[in-house]
């Protein structure tokens, strides 16, 4: 049993509310909790993980996004409000495991183990007394460490996705204000990159290397990929075809952006009954 302390019964009252209020959203029974003039008895006699589990999420709803946006401005200086959101917004993304396609990201613990373990080592301390302020202080080095390089992994994120949408902004804009060589491209994609001309002939790898050049000398770009992105701005087609099942390849993400209304999306059996149709 652990006793958390405060100034006045008031605040020990509204935190047993919002506690009780935790517990249910997460279909544990609020029993453990108990209101004793200044201090909240918190008796895990009979359930240590429930209780923990409930002043974990508690706790980590009450600081772990005033703490974030702290770091943001305050050890990697980045003031400007609107930042700051984008920043904070891959920060939750990366804790809530929504985006794996960060390798520094994947080998990370999670923010719930250590605030969990945090509140299960004092829980299960005989007859303490502690405050929250106290708790925070001492008890969460490892959590606000691991918090801290969440959000210096975000920021690098965040500065490769400033790159990327200059990179393909200056794409974009050289594409546009060119000449169209050819009506049509058809691209494939079914697991790898295939060009086709306006007859749904395959370009040779020899034209592919010369319009990769072309692309090269027009977008003044040295970092262009040599088998579709490349070729296909080297191309300058007025309408390019793509033909593909899975839709969350980098690279298509890429072309709709460079290309915009001038692409148009197929599903990949359109493209073989075409090629069949055709021999």
């Amino acid at each position: 049993m652990a006793e958390l302390i405060f100034a006045d019964q008031k605040t020990c009252y509204q935190l047993q509310k919002e506690l009780q209020q935790m517990a249910k959203s997460l279909n544990i029974q609020p029993s453990f909790v108990e209101c004793r003039n200044h201090s909240l008895v918190l008796d895990t006699t009979y359930d240590l993980e429930s209780a923990a589990d409930v002043m974990a999420a508690y706790t980590r709803k009450k600081v772990e996004e005033s703490r974030i946006l702290f770091f943001i401005e305050h050890f990697f200086y980045f003031t400007d409000a609107q930042e700051q959101r984008e920043i904070a917004a891959i920060v939750k993304e990366f804790i809530e495991q929504e985006r794996e396609d960060v390798p520094a990201v994947r080998e990370l613990d999670t923010c719930d183990y250590h605030m969990r373990d945090a509140w299960r080592k004092i829980l299960s301390e005989k007859e303490l007394s502690f405050t929250f302020e106290s708790f925070l202080q001492f008890r969460l080095k490892d959590y606000f460490e691991l918090l801290q390089v969440y959000v210096e992994c975000a920021i690098d994120e965040y500065k490769l996705e400033l790159d990327y949408q200059a990179f393909v902004e200056q794409l974009r804009k050289c594409a546009a204000s060119q000449p169209y060589l050819t009506d049509e491209i058809h691209v494939a994609y079914d697991g790898e990159f295939k060009l086709y001309d306006n007859h749904y002939r395959l370009y040779s790898k020899k034209m592919l290397e010369l319009m990769h050049e072309r692309a090269l000398v027009l977008t003044q770009e040295l970092d262009l990929d040599q088998e579709v992105l490349g070729p296909s701005i080297g191309l300058a087609p007025e309408i390019l075809h793509l033909y593909l099942e899975d839709e969350n390849h980098g690279m298509v993400h890429t072309l709709q952006n460079i290309f915009q209304e001038r692409l148009i999306k197929k599903p990949l059996h359109a493209f073989y009954g075409r090629i069949n149709r055709q021999s």
